[in-house]
């Protein structure tokens, strides 16, 4: 592949985002909110991320890197006594610097980098797996999967149906069909579990660890009979040392196995090679198009991607990997921590990644507590891949029935913010260089505090060593390079003593080296550990932004809440609003999953991430807009535009630009309008405001940022949490559980047509009328045609008619027309949109109207309520679908310019409005809301109620889709 690129340059789609000062186009994008003490006149340059052929032979400059400390540090000596330790000790700063469940010592570096040594020497023979598990790993089987058995087939057929149930009803099923057909041979539970097991090849590495998940004894832990934390025993006493029980144990599934079964069908192997495909596509398309990219679309546009490809770090046969972990609370009254981790196939297209068969387990660690050493859980799965990265993992692939070797290549991780910490090394959100992407900006940090903050602006009155520098710009805050990194990394290695080590952990940001850093094939450290999307925009910045409206934010005793003159969600415009939000519930649509609940009384009890999202970046934009004051509504209104806008799966360069430059101001105002420079209020600048600065230059880097975000491992935890069936072992059950799940997954990739009984097919209802461009028409629909006596609607179908010229205007004045009325339409995005035909025939109260549709007439945004389809003989081969729409009036231009475009509020209108469209003019299905009213005690609002409704689209729609939960029939 890269030897077709011998003179091509990997650009993005622009040479550089502009900073906040520069101008982009966009309709109704207004004059920025009225702040003028920070004003930044400089441009956010990604000349890092530009690839040249002519770069990978070449080799780095043999100057030290400017940012590194080893540069700063010039020709010192810097393990120069008295006069260095004079330096540190001023600025070192609170003894917490590290996060506060971590022990800072230099053994810990030892220990951390023993890990990274042995994974290193990693190999099959000594990952604990068997022989014959190790011989299919270098030697695959060159044939698909055939069960030709009946009985065998029919009992994994009940398997798989009967998998969320218990082995009681497996049992009791098979007990039925024994009793009718004794004559045939049904495996017993076990019995085909065992089976399904041998067939997918997938085994697990079981190991001990400590019963407190303090470790696992593993690494340079395996030979030790005692946990070196806690004191705990590694083996039952009871026995007496008879026999060697292990007190607790944990599973790892290798990744290799699950792996090779995604090839081992024709189906499945064609679709691994969509990588591949669309690579040679991209490439293609820098050669024709002067190396410029103008639409991000999957990971495989972002530039280290595409760098890798170049630099043959990953070949044409290798496979792409994303590797995701987080703690899950498998119980919300009582304490029942656990960590998974999960494998992603990024060779797959991106509307698969999310797929359950496509997830792959790759290891449960059991509560109740976290683990206090991450590396030693990790290191089974991590030795098993780097072995396969030296060794390479044998694929036979169906599609074309031959053999090749494979080279697995990590390309990113990603956790949350404290569970990356323990990942990447680096000292969390707290540190004085805490950017999970590891920027150089220092924190500031109150005197005597024990955290650090992200302000850009310097405080006044403020002297604080160590963090009294200037005003920072974002235009100096790209990530470090690997090579600065590494040169950093060194300096901490060698730290003398645990007082020295302290302060260069706070010079560099760096606690520990990574266990990633034992691997041959990834995106160098801390580069591959990547932003979470899911838990920033949906659970971060809503924890700062609600306590704050609400004015919940802790206040310093230097402060003074009656100065806060933001806080508008109190008493009784607090219980106002939150019903507001729960009486919005009929007018979502289905699609919208997870329907807000009244924040007034549920914020504070599990209130979930897509209720949040659905939330803060579809209602509050309308919501507050009447009771706060318009210069932190507006500056909320950019957060919201930049948001909804990186969590498309498509994104212009235009869109880009757009994003990056709104989301700056609003930081940037933020600290302005909030903070306003007091050492009091630190607090209010969070780690997630300065991480929302990265995600503009992380999708140039890595491509939309919806792809690689914790949304998959959330769904992973939900639905194994959901098939725990021993509440008394919770965790061992879910190790089984996921076990399960990853021997069955393979077993349906390598033989398709398992486990679709029962699943619907809609392509084959004789109820559903199969469309152009993915779209559908759906029951229920009149028998026969009939006469349309609703003047509005003749007179609209006759415009269409004449505009299409399908009838002359003579014609049309004669024409009364018949037509049979459908309900429903499904879209491409999996959404179901509805009619006002369909939904006035139901009487439930639990209705959610999916009426309202967003069109695209002529390359311009419309919203309408669906009156009802009908299909048109056209003189085409196939009939037009169409669908009589009466149109919402033109949004409030003032509100929308004010908004930012995040604010469409509409009139409804009378027949006047009725038109007919195509159904390729339907987008999707929206939300279209009354228009907030606090009873008058809105200082923006009107004296009485309207009639105008705001429209609200579901924020991520595209990975609902992904995810697989369209709206179904029962909630339709």
């Amino acid at each position: 592949m890269s030897e077709q690129m011998e003179s091509s340059t990997i650009a993005p789609s622009f040479d550089e985002l502009p900073g906040p000062d520069m101008d982009c186009e966009s309709p109704g994008l207004g004059p920025s909110t009225e702040t003028s003490e920070f004003t930044p006149t400089c441009t956010l340059h990604l000349a890092h991320d530009h690839i040249t052929l002519s770069d990978v032979d070449e080799h780095e400059d043999e100057d030290m890197d400017p940012g590194s400390i080893a540069a700063t540090r010039g020709s010192e000596d810097a393990a120069s006594s008295s006069q260095m330790r004079d330096d540190t000790r001023s600025g070192l700063g609170p003894e917490t610097e590290l996060e506060a469940d971590r022990t800072a010592t230099i053994e810990e570096i030892k220990i951390a980098e023993e890990f990274i040594r042995l994974l290193k020497q990693a190999s099959l023979e000594t990952s604990g797996l068997d022989a014959n598990t190790i011989h299919r790993l270098h030697h695959p089987i060159e044939a698909p999967l055939d069960i030709d058995d009946p009985d065998l087939l029919l009992s994994i057929e009940i398997f798989l149906s009967v998998t969320n149930a218990s082995q009681v009803t497996y049992t009791a099923v098979r007990s039925a069909i024994l009793h009718h057909y004794p004559e045939n041979t049904i495996l017993t539970f076990d019995q085909v579990k065992s089976k399904i097991a041998e067939l997918s090849g997938v085994v697990p590495i079981i190991q001990d660890m400590c019963v407190n998940t303090c470790l696992a004894y593993t690494g340079p832990f395996a030979e030790l009979d005692q946990c070196p934390t806690c004191g705990e025993p590694r083996y039952d006493t009871t026995s007496n040392g008879k026999k060697r029980i292990a007190c607790q144990e944990f599973h790892t599934i290798p990744v290799g196995p699950q792996l090779q079964a995604l090839w081992r069908s024709r189906e499945g192997a064609t679709a691994m090679h969509h990588r591949s495909r669309r690579t040679h596509e991209i490439l293609e398309w820098l050669r024709e198009h002067n190396n410029q990219l103008y639409e991000y679309d999957d990971i495989y546009h972002g530039s280290a991607y595409l760098k890798a490809v170049l630099e043959n770090q990953i070949g044409t046969d290798d496979m792409v990997l994303l590797m995701s972990i987080d703690g899950a609370q498998l119980y919300e009254s009582k304490a029942s921590d656990c960590w998974i981790y999960i494998w992603v196939v990024l060779d797959l297209a991106p509307e698969l990644h999310y797929k359950k068969k496509h997830v792959l387990p790759g290891g449960f660690i059991p509560g109740p507590h976290k683990p206090k050493n991450l590396d030693s859980f990790l290191f089974p799965g991590l030795g098993h891949l780097m072995a396969l990265q030296k060794d390479g993992l044998y694929i036979w692939d169906a599609s074309d029935e031959h053999t090749f070797r494979s080279n697995p290549f990590l390309a990113m991780v990603t956790a949350d913010g404290p569970g990356m910490a323990h990942v990447n090394g680096l000292v969390g959100h707290h540190g004085a260089q805490g950017c999970r992407l590891y920027c150089p900006l220092k924190g500031r940090h109150k005197a005597g505090g024990p955290h650090y903050y992200p302000a850009l602006l310097k405080p006044v009155d403020y002297e604080v060593d160590g963090c009294d520098h200037d005003d920072v710009s974002w235009c100096t805050l790209m990530p470090l390079s690997p090579e600065q990194y590494a040169e950093n990394l060194v300096y901490v290695r060698t730290s003398p003593n645990d007082t020295q080590y302290k302060a260069h952990c706070k010079q560099t940001g760096i606690a520990k080296p990574s266990i990633l850093s034992g691997l041959s094939r990834i995106l160098l450290p801390p580069t591959c550990c990547v932003l979470d999307l899911m838990h920033l925009a949906s659970l971060n910045i809503p924890d700062l932004l609600i306590p704050l409206f609400r004015g919940m934010l802790e206040c310093d005793k230097d402060d003074d809440k009656s100065e806060w003159d933001w806080v508008v969600l109190v008493g009784e415009i607090w219980q106002i609003h939150g019903k507001m939000v729960a009486d919005a519930r009929p007018y979502l649509p289905g699609s919208f999953d997870r329907p807000s609940r009244n924040p007034a009384e549920k914020i504070s009890s599990g209130y979930k991430a897509k209720e949040f999202l659905n939330y803060v970046y579809g209602f509050l934009p309308a919501l507050l807009r009447p009771i706060l004051p318009e210069k932190y509504w507006r500056n909320f209104c950019k957060l919201v535009l930049a948001v909804r806008i990186f969590h498309q799966c498509k994104l212009t360069s235009a869109q880009l630009k757009l994003a990056h430059t709104t989301m700056l101001e609003f930081i940037e105002e933020f600290e302005l309008l909030y903070y306003q420079r007091l050492p009091s209020r630190l607090h209010f600048c969070r780690p997630c405001t300065h991480t929302l600065g990265h995600l503009g230059p992380e999708v140039v880097r890595l491509g939309p940022l919806i792809y690689y975000t914790q949304w998959k491992m959330e769904r992973t935890i939900g639905n194994l949490g959901e098939e725990i069936k021993q509440p008394s072992n919770p965790y061992a059950n879910l190790s089984q559980r996921g076990l399960r799940r990853s021997q069955v997954n393979a077993v349906k990739i390598m033989v398709p047509h398992l486990g679709v009984l029962g699943e619907k097919d809609n392509s084959q209802d004789e109820k559903t009328v199969q469309l152009n461009s993915g779209y559908n028409l759906r029951h229920p629909r009149q028998k026969a045609g009939q006469h349309i006596r609703a003047v509005g609607e003749v007179n609209a179908i006759r415009r269409y008619m004449i505009d299409h010229r399908l009838l002359t205007s003579m014609a049309a004045k004669d024409w009364d027309p018949k037509l049979a009325k459908w309900a429903r339409l499904g879209l491409p995005n999996g959404q179901i949109a509805r009619s006002v035909y369909g939904e006035g025939k139901r009487t439930d109260e639990n209705v959610r109207m999916s009426r309202n549709v967003k069109l695209d007439i002529n390359g311009t945004t419309h919203f309408g309520e669906v009156q009802y389809y009908f299909q048109a003989e056209t003189g085409h081969a196939q009939s037009s679908a169409l669908a009589v729409i009466r149109l919402y009036s033109e949004p409030d231009a003032i509100i929308l310019q004010r908004s930012y475009n995040t604010v469409w509020m509409c009139h409804p209108q009378g027949d006047a409005a009725l038109m007919v469209v195509d159904i390729e003019n339907i987008i999707a299905v929206v939300g279209m809301i009354p228009e907030p009213f606090y009873g008058g005690a809105g200082a923006g609002e009107q004296a009485e109620r309207s009639d105008r409704f705001f429209v609200v689209e579901k924020t991520g729609l595209e990975v609902g889709l992904m995810v697989g939960k369209l709206q179904s029939v029962e909630n339709d």
